[in-house]
């Protein structure tokens, strides 16, 4: 097989549809002044390029271009990211002193951003949830929503790190630390976008809101849960064109190898996200001195179950044309043919969901596996509190991420098939406690094993649209983001040559705060627009991201403003 990268191509033209005498030497596309138009039924149809609005502000360009800018950039992120605002997995209260770094943080952004907190309504949600609204004066149109979050997951050894992690260095190129690359960059890219705007007395047509929630890594109860009711309080179910929040697969390309013309940029906004579900397993069973043990503790019965979850009933893959990655193969395939699996336009048109996904799952590694898969983790583990002393106490938690095609129930439902036999045989009086499932009656055994969610079991999420024929929120958004990614040369290469973009839909593996946000839109997009090798190590040691990329995510916030502000909803 060809060079499989995992995205770009050399594709013939009348596979773009695009006539002969349009095609530039070296285009895969026509140019700028003549977009590729959309076609009823063809595969992957791609709207035209949405060109920046006649407004008297400079272009976004000038983020990547302006050294005095990218100087400015460089200090904000880094100031932020030596805030550590970390939270832990049981943060319940905003008033708690672990939070006391938001506050910090937030004092931060108003030494920033001070055209920001003058012209702007600024909320606190819960204490610490923060909410802009740049008021428009067109009350008619639906109001944007971006989202980032301010919190960062802990830090395990500082001594692993390259540089400390929250000293925020820029050596030049690089911003390294805790939440340079999740999801600070996006919170403070937002921030300066604006601020920006306001320099240039901006004056919004429609009106623009961020959201920033505080616990994001802890599930965002505190934050997203408070704020988006907030929200939905004010402007009612389906008020908003689009929400904007972090995550996705970010920007990667396929081709170009040997011809930089050739090369094909996907950018892969996630339109969806996998369901999840914690599930604790709690064993209680008599101590006694550790001399005279039964024949298993309590920490073996529990080894028995986590071994016996990891290897019975095991999750397939499933790949059918409702996910969105189907719809991304079919853009591959059909755009970047050289570069991926021989056998994968075939296999998209068999209409066989569970040997497509497996085939794809197989070719393409574990990442892109979990998309299309369940994923089980056993995360958690406590038993025991001294060497003599047989264990009364044990919990594990096994943290659960559901596929699209399943349902926290069903993981519920295979867990109790696969632990029952063990409880049995163990003598233990098995309890399920989740909400809505009958629970057993007690009856006063000092043997009891017990599973329940540590949360609210999550199902999959709503699957935005995504196609241009028939949404014209998505065509006119990734019309915006065709326009700034081909509007300039790869930051991460040498090459001067400007990429073809293709915008197609993913789905993420874990969750973001827009899981409390779905009775506000139909058209949710998780996306920090990184390029691949240009936003690294997230949730582990030397986080960090290149000044460039954070820049490319920048014009992209910037031009989405500016392109909706007149936007009034009509088609290219």
């Amino acid at each position: 097989m060809k060079n499989l990268g995992f995205l770009a191509l050399a594709a013939p033209s009348l596979a773009l549809n695009i006539p002969t005498q349009q095609l530039l030497s070296g285009d895969l596309w026509s140019s700028l002044s003549n977009p590729l138009k959309p076609v009823a039924r063809e595969t992957c149809p791609q709207p035209s390029q949405v060109s920046t609005p006649d407004d008297g502000f400079h272009s976004s360009q000038t983020f990547l271009s302006d050294e005095a800018f990218r100087a400015r950039q460089a200090h904000r992120l880094s100031r932020a990211v030596q805030i550590p605002t970390t939270v832990g997995d049981f943060a319940r209260d905003p008033y708690d002193e672990a939070f006391e770094p938001v506050v910090k943080f937030q004092e931060l952004l108003e030494e920033l951003f001070p055209l920001v907190h003058q012209r702007a309504k600024v909320e606190h949600i819960n204490r610490l949830g923060l909410v802009f609204t740049f008021e428009g004066v067109e009350s008619s149109r639906k109001p944007l929503l971006f989202m980032a979050h301010q919190d960062v997951v802990p830090i395990d050894d500082p001594s692993d790190w390259t540089h400390p992690p929250f000293a925020g260095v820029f050596d030049g190129e690089w911003i390294w630390g805790r939440g340079a690359s999740d999801c600070k960059n996006v919170l403070i890219g937002l921030m300066s976008v604006v601020e920006d705007l306001l320099s240039q007395d901006w004056k919004p047509q429609r009106t623009v809101l961020f959201a920033f929630g505080f616990d994001e890594e802890s599930h965002g109860f505190l934050g997203a849960g408070a704020i988006s009711a907030a929200l939905e309080e004010k402007y009612g179910k389906d008020s908003f064109e689009f929400i904007l929040d972090e995550g996705g697969m970010g920007l990667q390309s396929l081709g170009g190898e040997s011809d930089s013309s050739s090369e094909v940029l996907y950018a892969l906004p996630a339109v969806g996200e996998k369901g999840s579900l914690d599930l604790i397993i709690d064993i209680a069973v008599p101590g006694g001195h550790s001399s005279i043990p039964p024949a298993h503790t309590g920490i073996g019965i529990m080894g028995e179950i986590l071994y016996q979850l990891e290897r019975k009933e095991l999750f397939p893959a499933w790949l059918d044309s409702n996910h969105p990655a189907h719809g991304m193969l079919e853009c591959q395939a059909r755009y970047s043919s050289d570069h991926v699996e021989t056998w994968l336009s075939e296999k998209l048109e068999a209409n066989d969901p569970a040997a497509l996904g497996e085939a794809v799952a197989s070719s393409r590694g574990p990442a892109v596996r979990y998309t299309m898969q369940t994923s089980q983790a056993a995360d958690l583990i406590h038993g025991g509190v001294k060497t003599n002393a047989l264990p009364e106490k044990i919990s594990a938690v096994v943290n659960y991420r559901v596929a699209l095609h399943q349902t926290p129930d069903e993981l519920r439902e295979r867990a109790v098939r696969i632990i029952s036999p063990i409880a049995e045989e163990h003598n233990l009086t098995l309890h399920v406690a989740f909400p809505g499932v009958e629970q057993n009656t007690d009856d006063g055994s000092d043997r009891t094993l017990t599973l329940y969610p540590l949360s609210k079991p999550l199902v999959p999420a709503p699957i935005s649209p995504t196609d241009p024929l028939t949404s014209k929120v998505w065509a006119h958004f990734a019309g915006v983001a065709r326009s700034v990614f081909e509007s300039h040369s790869n930051p991460l290469s040498k090459s001067t040559s400007k990429p073809t973009v293709v915008v197609t839909g993913d789905v993420m593996t874990g969750n973001t705060d827009t899981r409390f946000y779905w009775s506000l839109s139909e058209n949710i997009y998780r996306w920090s627009p990184s390029r691949a090798g240009g936003s690294l190590n997230i949730h582990t040691v030397d986080e960090r991201i290149l000044l460039d990329v954070h820049l490319e995510g920048m014009m992209l916030y910037y031009d989405l403003i500016r392109s909706f502000d007149g936007w009034d909803g009509k088609s290219e």
